[in-house]
């Protein structure tokens, strides 16, 4: 066996460990123990998870990974609590699947295997927060038992083709990365609603809004621009973080932007999007839209949705502004209707 099938088991085993931890240290020291895999010398190095300590203490902790990986939130604060474990875990495992080499390469190659592992990590911890914003728990199960599945097939075919794991854990580690600033958006919004949530007094609608009617030197340039050079006259404004998004181009979910409505564009909500390279801008009609508020145990949450396109955008304001959810709820049909009321007028 080459080099590259030691690297690929290595990689294998510290991304796995990203998903599951102690599933992976268990089931690798059983199959050694129990010789389900004969070590070929240059893995000798893994017969300590063999040992009876170690698969007794793995077993322990994947039992309670197990179930409190099946309970919303639970699983996250299971996941924020292993942020640095995981990580550290898949380092050693690759260490030691590489056996004895220089000092030095050993610092490489638990820096290299550590980032593997909290790259798969952040993945999972990201998806769980995402999927506990649904409102029932079946999705938690479903997802929980997929990664355990994922552990045990990609250590199944490590002793079929190691190469073949090197490749896959390659491939899913750049996709990964590549959505990473999506992750990290969705993780931000989970940690300042969160934050919010423990922290934040109820606001003062009217203060509220008033002073987010005040746009930025950035904003009121960008929606000047929008508007052919026209200074914008901004009827009410209000800061929140995007939420779900279906079928409306140019807006992405956990952006935190700022809505305005201005007299001269009646029916049109404005989107003042705050991103990395400055403030974007997008609008969506109202008309068509309906409006409601959904109070969720992190946000209060108003959706805008059509029953024709299948169109939605979910705003996400924190608990302690319930009464600015309303509001805003109140607003957008207000502006809606406005058209339709003008044509009733004789």
């Amino acid at each position: 066996m080459d080099i590259i099938d030691q690297l690929s088991i290595a990689l294998g085993l510290a991304t796995l460990a990203g998903l599951n931890l102690y599933l992976t240290v268990l089931i690798t020291g059983l199959a050694v123990r129990l010789q389900w895999v004969e070590l070929l010398p240059e893995y000798q190095n893994l017969d300590v998870l063999a040992h009876p300590a170690v698969l007794i203490a793995a077993g322990v902790f994947f039992l309670l990974e197990f179930f409190s990986d099946k309970v919303p939130w639970v699983d996250s604060l299971w996941d924020a609590v292993h942020t640095l474990i995981r990580p550290v875990g898949g380092a050693l495992l690759a260490v030691q699947t590489l056996g004895e080499t220089e000092p030095a390469y050993n610092v490489i190659i638990a820096l290299l295997a550590g980032g593997a592992t909290l790259t798969s990590h952040g993945f999972k911890a990201s998806t769980r927060l995402a999927i506990n914003a649904s409102p029932e728990p079946v999705s938690n199960v479903v997802v929980s038992v997929a990664e355990d599945a994922v552990v045990l097939t990609g250590l199944g075919l490590m002793t079929i083709s190691p190469k073949l794991v090197g490749l896959l854990a390659v491939t899913f580690l750049l996709l990964v990365i590549f959505f990473a600033p999506r992750l990290l958006r969705r993780i931000r919004a989970f940690f300042s609603l969160f934050y919010y949530k423990l922290t934040a007094p109820a606001s003062d609608v009217e203060s509220c809004f008033k002073q987010h009617s005040k746009l930025t030197s950035d904003e009121d340039v960008v929606l000047t621009k929008v508007l052919n050079g026209n200074r914008p006259n901004i009827s009410w404004a209000a800061a929140c973080v995007t939420g779900q998004v279906k079928k409306l181009p140019g807006l992405r979910p956990n952006f935190r932007v700022k809505i305005a409505t201005e007299s001269s564009t009646p029916n049109q909500l404005h989107f003042l999007i705050n991103r990395r390279g400055g403030i974007a801008h997008q609008t969506i009609t109202l008309k068509s839209l309906e409006v409601t508020h959904e109070p969720r145990f992190l946000s209060e949450d108003v959706a805008l949705y059509s029953h024709q396109d299948k169109r939605k955008l979910v705003l996400r304001f924190h608990r302690g502004e319930r009464q600015v959810a309303e509001k805003v709820v109140q607003r957008l049909e207000e502006l809606r209707d406005l058209p339709e009321r003008l044509e009733e007028k004789p």
